[in-house]
């Protein structure tokens, strides 16, 4: 019987951990995340594995890395709330509201990436993009800085091209897209001691 329950503790003890969808790599002021199921924020250092189903708050002044496993990074700063949702060919992000940054390989073939907002949906691959929830009216903005992205309201979809905008009042469909009213430098807001976790290398409005 002995040997039968050390045997058993042995399979279990050499079974791999479950592997990790992103990773809190590199966090300044206040972030925090909350596990799939948790009822409670944990105060955020850098370091952090996160799975599908996750959370993760910035507060105010506060900005957050996360790689994403085999995809690329999200750079987020000021008041934002999200949750990480999906399957490693599907993913998504559901923002609540704030801004963020978020870079894609360009390698991901045929896997998915979403975000979603009050207002709207934008899916991508590969590109940079930058986008912002207003807390208040539930505002979306989009900004392309690589590639394309779909973003679709209320049955309209409207491609962000590098150097374009998009405006999606809630409710309502999205804007034509308009020329950008900042630069890549705005992107620098997003550093943590320098890095923005080579996200910038994707830029195409330079060209």
């Amino acid at each position: 019987m002995k040997r039968l329950v050390f045997a058993a503790l042995s399979v279990v003890l050499v079974l791999p951990a479950a592997a990790q969808d992103a990773v809190l790599v590199r966090v300044s002021g206040p972030v925090s995340y909350l596990p799939g199921g948790g009822r409670q924020f944990i105060k955020a250092y850098g370091g952090e594995e996160l799975l599908y189903g996750d959370s993760i708050r910035v507060g105010s002044g506060g900005t957050a890395h996360v790689t994403l496993a085999g995809r690329g990074a999200m750079l987020l700063r000021g008041e934002t709330l999200l949750s990480l949702h999906g399957s490693p060919r599907r993913a998504s992000l559901t923002v609540d509201y704030g801004e963020f940054l978020i870079g894609l390989a360009r390698k991901l073939g045929r896997t998915s990436f979403q975000v979603h907002t009050p207002a709207a949906v934008a899916s991508a691959r590969g590109t940079l993009f930058w986008g912002k929830s207003d807390r208040a009216d539930k505002r979306t903005i989009y900004a392309g800085f690589g590639h394309e992205v779909a973003v679709t309201a209320q049955g309209k979809m409207v491609a962000v091209t590098p150097g374009r905008t998009v405006i999606v009042p809630f409710g309502s469909a999205p804007s034509e897209a308009v020329p950008n009213a900042f630069g890549l430098e705005y992107l620098d807001n997003f550093r943590i001691g320098g890095s923005l976790q080579n996200v910038e290398s994707l830029d195409e409005t330079k060209r």
